[in-house]
């Protein structure tokens, strides 16, 4: 804060004011405008129900005889 020479400033009107001030108050405006540009987002959440048959009828297509070959198998795993 050694920059206290004073300096002229216009803000509706001509103002005087020390160095010092003029960029600390300009730190801090950027400061919250960079907060209020770069907050995260709200994320929509979305539930999804799942139908008791479906699940039946998921278990039965993995339970089924998988038509991959032994060479395939041993790709995956």
């Amino acid at each position: 804060m050694q920059n206290t020479a004073p300096v002229e400033f216009w803000f509706f009107g001509k103002h005087v004011f020390a160095l010092s001030s003029i960029i600390a108050i300009t730190l801090f405006i950027g400061i919250i405008i960079g907060g209020i540009l770069l907050r995260p987002k709200k994320r929509k959440t979305e539930v999804i129900q799942v139908n008791p048959t479906t699940t039946m009828d998921m278990e039965e297509i993995s339970s089924s005889k998988s038509t991959l070959s032994n060479e395939d198998r041993d790709y995956i795993s």
